[in-house]
């Protein structure tokens, strides 16, 4: 086939969203199953999320390492010969702690899943916790501790986000060397037993697991193993001393790492899609207003951007940047300039049209095929939302004018609302 590469390929817009069809039902023990089946290629991923984050955890590290040491062996089974089934297999097992879940993924060919499952089953439920594998996991997390504690970037964040929500609830990253010591085998052994449990677990399938999954899962899953229910899941409590202008000294620094954002809600308030599309136009992609005025123009970053952080309990919006020390000063400036201009003038149909293309694909590309599908609606679970959150952002994305943003920034960017955080010299 002979291609003229001197015409432009044909586009057009972006101008429905449908997202993947999603059945959900239950095993015989309660277990809610989400299904998302597509795809061409015979393989599977599913993901078990399980009571079991940080914030249900009565100390920090306890949700991080039982999660990763379950695969470190179980009554039947060593680490290295878990390994090397699901390797025979051509198989993988995931795991990751979050705040409110803690989740082990399983992707394997689709005639493979009889076998896979029943490993993964072993793990799950039998896990031994052996004191060294605790220890090697603890050593390499006190590693990754010590390195990312000497970066004014994290400095800065952990003072931003303790600052929030203090440092008694998980939100606030309140980890220490001290914690490090504290944690025990007993620790993790009972918590195991306390979270990883029928009671509040998820499981989310893409792809293509065959028709007999349902079966299948409730073999493996679907039985009496535990008549545990959920731990408490304590949203932090509402600070009356939030400082407004916070600084970290670190002598040794060659940047000063800035942080500037507010408190924000969650996912469920009418205000949060528009605020995704607010966000974008200040910083959230390379040709934002941040990017172009404090990286392109004022040469005074590599790199600037915001992001909306969003969880269970509330969010936040934050902006983030290093610069060097004697420029710091004049970078906040600017950043404030920037979000002035957002609540005194009306965005222009250029570039809003520019940020509402860049949003549409992105979506596009977040739910390209049912493993990232499977992703996204992963995110929704915490707050029980539907699916059809993410065709109401596609509505709003593709209606919002100009000055429904700057009403929105009027309402939300109010200079004496934001924190500003810099940790360095």
């Amino acid at each position: 086939m002979n291609i003229n590469r001197t015409t432009a390929p044909e586009f057009k817009n972006i101008d429905s969203f449908e997202l993947l069809p999603i059945e959900t039902y239950e095993l015989n023990n309660g277990i809610k199953v989400h299904l998302m089946q597509a795809g061409s290629q015979e393989v599977a991923k599913l993901d078990f999320l399980f009571p079991a984050g940080s914030v249900q955890a009565s100390q920090p590290l306890l949700a991080s390492i039982t999660n990763k040491a379950l695969s470190e062996g179980t009554v039947s089974m060593s680490g290295a010969e878990i390994s090397e089934k699901i390797d025979f297999y051509g198989a993988f097992i995931g795991q990751q702690a979050s705040f409110h879940h803690s989740v082990v993924t399983l992707v394997a060919l689709t005639h493979f899943l009889p076998e896979t499952l029943k490993i993964l089953e072993d793990i799950i439920k039998n896990p031994v916790f052996e004191q060294k594998e605790i220890d090697t996991l603890l050593n390499k997390r006190k590693q990754e501790y010590l390195i990312e504690s000497d970066k004014v970037k994290t400095l800065a964040t952990r003072a931003f986000t303790q600052n929030l929500y203090g440092k008694e609830h998980p939100y606030g990253n309140y980890l220490t060397m001290d914690d490090f010591e504290k944690l025990t085998r007993e620790d993790v052994i009972n918590f195991h037993k306390q979270a990883y449990i029928p009671s509040g677990t998820h499981i989310i399938i893409s792809g293509q697991p065959g028709s007999n999954i349902k079966e299948l899962l409730n073999t493996h899953f679907g039985q009496h193993w535990s008549d545990e229910q959920p731990l408490k899941d304590p949203q932090p409590q509402n600070k009356e001393d939030v400082l407004r202008n916070i600084f970290v000294e670190k002598n040794d620094a060659l940047q000063s790492s800035i942080k500037i954002g507010i408190p924000l809600f969650g996912k469920e308030h009418p205000d949060f899609h528009g605020m995704q599309i607010l966000n974008a136009v200040l910083g959230g992609f390379f040709g934002s207003r941040l990017m172009t005025k404090i990286r392109e123009e004022k040469g005074l970053t590599y790199g600037i951007s915001s992001f909306i952080m969003t969880y269970k309990f509330g969010g936040f919006l934050v902006i983030g940047s290093d610069v060097k020390a004697e420029n710091r000063e004049l970078a906040v400036k600017e950043i404030f300039n920037e979000i002035k201009k957002l609540r005194d003038e009306r965005i222009g149909n250029e570039e809003l049209a520019l940020v509402r293309n860049f949003l549409l694909g992105d979506m596009i590309r977040n739910f390209d095929g049912p493993f990232a599908t499977s992703d996204n609606y992963r995110g929704l679970i915490d707050e029980s939302l539907s699916p059809a959150y993410f065709n109401e952002f596609f509505d709003v994305l593709t209606s919002i004018t100009a000055e429904e943003l700057q009403n929105l920034a009027q309402k939300y960017f109010q200079e004496t609302d934001f924190i500003t955080v810099i940790a360095g010299k």
